[in-house]
């Protein structure tokens, strides 16, 4: 078997715990870490086998097929000064690197990033007693910069600004008779402030429930249990406060009454709206846009039946605010402006693009789909506050 080799770069202040690489993997003098990968895949261990960590050779393995590269998890982590130990209570891998805490599990795309469950983009893999993960989460959780080489077989690791937050993904998958929905829920990670972040979060999961609310089974059953004990207790509630009142007089029985209407018209509506036509299938995904630690932005792309429509999120990190096109730029007729670009102009619906581009977003739900339109830099710098000017290119 023929062996090519590829270059790591390590951060300088990475430290490399005495013995913990092998052969295949070392620290050079330049504080490289040099790896070879095998031009062959390496064969998934069969039941049966006895495999020791301390034995064997882990290297990076890249399928040309799927375009995808594997990293050893230990080597790589260590390699870079992190670590890597087992969670006994969870049974599960976790990495510690970069002020962040991943969670892995064997044979599964289910992960957490700092407490929170996300999706990984692929199934975390065990070949000859090593764990495997595509490059793509050490560049997307951990800042740093993945280059792989094809003409001459290397991958090159550099380490990154981890001021920035990230943004995961956690998927939601189901079906309902012939029915389906998937979403990927963004999951955002590395705020300073721990409580807006989780805000944030739950604010971005509520959304995508809302948009999955024909789906029975969408809201996990001990969630559902507390949500019909929670409902259990207002109802025995309204009912002792319907009985207090009726003790009261004419005037509260009367004030009750006006009440039960009311209620009698909410479950109206919602029978009628329970009666409507349910999509046969809801897909919710997001495209994420400009990650900084001073402002968030990424938009939702729903599919509804095969009807496409997006929404803008917008968020002042600092300020800890959504902001729509009113509060980014000082112009005072700025819709109007804007009616050059694009021709229905929603001040909630835009994105700023990782290039730093200003992205105008339009539903056209008759036809159902949408537009991203974008805006002139020139545009933009003429009307943008000064304090917002930092994220045009």
């Amino acid at each position: 078997m023929g062996w090519k080799k590829l270059t790591v770069i390590v951060v300088a202040a990475a430290a490399l715990v005495g013995g913990a690489l092998s052969l295949s993997m070392y620290l050079t003098r330049q504080q490289e870490v040099e790896m070879e990968v095998a031009d062959q895949k390496p064969q998934p261990p069969q039941a049966g086998d006895t495999t020791t960590l301390a034995d064997m050779e882990n290297m990076p393995i890249y399928y040309d097929d799927d375009e995808v590269l594997l990293l050893p998890v230990r080597n790589v982590v260590e390699g870079l000064g992190g670590s890597v130990s087992w969670d006994r209570e969870k049974k599960a891998t976790e990495i510690s690197f970069y002020g962040k805490k991943l969670v892995l599990n064997r044979g599964s795309r289910e992960a957490e990033l700092n407490g929170y469950e996300i999706t990984l983009d692929r199934e975390v893999e065990a070949i000859n007693g090593c764990l495997y993960v595509s490059s793509d989460v050490f560049s997307e959780y951990f800042a740093t910069e993945v280059i792989w080489d094809s003409s001459q077989q290397l991958v090159t690791i550099k380490t990154g600004d981890n001021t920035k937050p990230v943004i995961a993904g956690r998927m939601l998958e189901g079906v309902d008779g012939e029915r389906n929905y998937s979403a990927e829920i963004p999951v955002v990670v590395g705020l300073n402030d721990i409580s807006y972040e989780k805000s944030l979060n739950d604010a971005f999961e509520s959304f995508a429930l809302e948009q999955l609310a024909s789906f029975p089974n969408v809201v996990p059953a001990e969630e559902a249990e507390e949500a019909a004990e929670e409902a259990e207790a207002v109802k025995q509630s309204g009912e002792e406060q319907a009985e207090a009142q009726a003790e009261e007089g004419t005037a509260a029985e009367a004030e009750a009454n006006t009440e039960t209407e009311a209620n009698a018209e909410q479950a109206e509506a919602a029978e009628e709206t329970a009666d409507m036509p349910k999509p046969d299938h809801v897909r919710l995904g997001f495209v994420k846009g400009y990650i900084g630690a001073e402002f968030l932005s990424f938009y939702w792309e729903v599919d509804v039946d095969g009807k496409l429509s997006s929404q803008g999120v917008n968020v002042d990190l600092q300020g800890q605010k959504y902001v729509n096109i009113l509060d980014l730029t000082a112009s005072r007729d700025i819709e109007t402006e804007l009616h050059v670009y694009a021709e229905d102009v929603d001040p909630e619906n835009y994105y700023i693009s990782a290039d730093k581009e200003w992205i105008l977003l339009s539903n056209d739900e008759e036809n159902g789909t949408y537009q991203a339109v974008s805006v002139p830099a020139e545009m933009a710098q003429s009307v943008w506050k000064d304090k917002y000017k930092f994220l045009i290119a």
